[in-house]
């Protein structure tokens, strides 16, 4: 009895066409769809000086102009190239510090922002991409006295006085152009690294809060489901 059997060819090109077709729908699922991140860094604060040395005229003025900073992130993939990204970042607590003979005051600058963001992505090598993000930040900017020793600060106006007449709080918001560059490393399909560069622009007002330029650098963990 003879046996036919098939050819290699005949055989192994089906399965090739299953495979391609395969591989090609798991790369499409990792290439669209939802992705959360996080991470931690520094943020650098340029601060508009005359905003503030007149909380204590005549005093000596230092400010702190770095911190640390924290991100949260998520967002959608709509293509291999193309995001839709939505974020949250604290973005640092600088003290702002007053002496003079007349006594020494002690006031905290905290800064955070929410940002919406198209995000551009371009796949090199290696499992290595570069990233761009543009989009809005809403920022929201405090100021407060934090300690006072003798008769040395002012009340700005448009705060709110609480329990003492020195125990205050200045906020203001504002939304800014954001912007942001990065660069991600994935250790696998689902898993990458990603260094990250973002500018919130100024935030605060010039006469309750203060005004600072601040931008961050952050190394965060990525996600994709």
């Amino acid at each position: 009895m003879n046996v036919t059997l098939p050819r290699p060819t005949s055989v192994a090109l089906p399965l090739l066409g299953a495979c391609a077709l395969l591989l090609s729908g798991h790369a499409a699922a990792q290439n669209s769809g939802w992705y959360i991140g996080g991470g931690l860094g520094a943020a650098k604060a340029n601060f508009e000086r005359a905003d503030f040395v007149g909380l204590a005229p005549g005093a000596t003025y230092t400010a702190e102009d770095s911190d640390v900073a924290a991100r949260l992130f998520g967002g959608y993939r709509l293509s291999p190239n193309w995001a839709v990204e939505f974020g949250a970042a604290y973005l640092g607590s600088y003290e702002h510090r007053f002496t003079s003979a007349s006594g020494r005051a002690v006031y905290e600058y905290d800064a955070s922002a929410a940002t919406i963001a198209i995000a551009g992505n371009l796949p090199l090598s290696g499992g290595v991409s570069v990233n761009g993000r543009l989009g809005a930040a809403f920022t929201a900017a405090q100021l407060r006295l934090a300690y006072i020793n003798g008769v040395i600060a002012t009340n700005p106006s448009s705060c709110t006085t609480y329990y003492y007449f020195y125990d205050y709080d200045c906020t203001s918001s504002k939304t800014n152009l954001y912007w942001g560059l990065g660069v991600q490393f994935d250790v696998n399909p689902r898993w990458g690294i990603r260094l990250d560069y973002d500018n919130y622009g100024e935030i605060g007002d010039q006469f309750e809060s203060g005004r600072a330029t601040i931008d961050t650098l952050t190394v965060n963990v990525v996600f994709r489901f």
